[in-house]
């Protein structure tokens, strides 16, 4: 059985979510998955 991708909730200063919105935007990504990206791959680094 598969599991379903879990929700959670980060609280950042807004300057922080501005410059992660704009590399969403520069990279063709939703904010959401530029985060699941970013959070998965420090675990691997």
């Amino acid at each position: 059985m598969q599991r379903t991708p879990e929700r959670i909730t980060c609280t950042v200063p807004w300057t922080v979510k501005d410059k992660l919105q704009r590399r969403a935007d520069e990279e063709g990504r939703s904010l959401s998955g530029l985060l699941a990206f970013l959070l998965e791959r420090s675990l691997i680094e």
